[in-house]
């Protein structure tokens, strides 16, 4: 009787799950969620503590580390810092700058310096992706994680990260994939709907990032019509990365 209803249960999960695939958005859906709603802005802040989004961030340290092992770093899009504050940790001949639009999480940012050991060596800005607050050519290495699907303007911002890196600077841009796996699709579905705070299932999140994020062919358009250069886009089962460094030119 037992393994019957188990049979049951399995086969409605299945069905149900391939009726929920089916009736994905295949199209792009450009969102924003309301950082500077406090109620998001804290959501956001206790998700980053969350095991998953600790393994992205060492996921992350582990690409960069690969690039560049020191020197003048921004991460765009900084939030409430942590990707910085691991960074810092593990790389201790850099300098970090986070730079965010959102108060909220900036102030969350700062108070957590405030109570890290980073040696002066991290700072945060507000500041916008179109208009970077570094000088040209000045810095080696930009990275940002999950903001590429909320650039209104995405050949803008790249060629702005192309303007501040130096020659043989070095860039990393991850975020999800729209064209994800049907298995990871359902984890994002029912994270909306059953797991994260309320604040961020009343903005649709995460699976609004999803809907408005890019396959890996239209980021590769994106980054083919900008003037960034030695890039590649990697792909993983839910995410991709615009990756490479920049030519030295001769």
């Amino acid at each position: 009787m037992k393994r019957k209803l188990a049979l049951i249960l399995g086969s409605l999960l299945v069905f149900f799950g391939a009726l929920i695939y089916q009736n994905r958005r295949r199209a792009r859906v450009p969102g924003w969620e309301s950082l500077e709603d406090p109620s998001i802005a804290a959501a956001f802040n206790r998700i980053a503590a969350w095991p998953q989004m600790r393994l992205l961030r060492w996921y992350m340290v582990r690409l960069i580390l690969r690039f560049v092992q020191q020197g003048q770093v921004v991460d765009i899009g900084c939030g409430p810092g942590h990707l910085v504050f691991e960074l810092a940790r593990r790389a201790p001949g850099m300098q970090i700058t986070g730079v965010d639009l959102s108060d909220q999480l900036l102030l969350q940012a700062e108070q957590a310096a405030a109570r890290q050991d980073t040696d002066h060596r991290v700072q945060f800005k507000k500041g916008d992706a179109l208009e970077l607050p570094f000088p040209d050519a000045s810095l080696d290495l930009a990275v940002t994680t999950l903001s590429l699907h909320h650039w209104s303007q995405p050949v803008a911002v790249l060629n702005e990260i192309a303007r501040v890196l130096r020659p043989g600077g070095a860039f990393l841009i991850f975020d999800l994939r729209r064209d994800m796996a049907a298995p990871f699709y359902l984890l994002l579905w029912f994270a909306t709907h059953l797991v994260v705070p309320g604040a961020l299932r009343r903005a649709n999140e995460p699976m609004g990032s999803r809907d408005a994020a890019y396959t890996a062919g239209e980021a590769a358009s994106l980054v083919e019509a900008s003037r960034l250069t030695g890039w590649q886009v990697v792909t993983g089962p839910l995410w991709l990365v615009i990756e490479g460094k920049t030519r030295i030119e001769s």
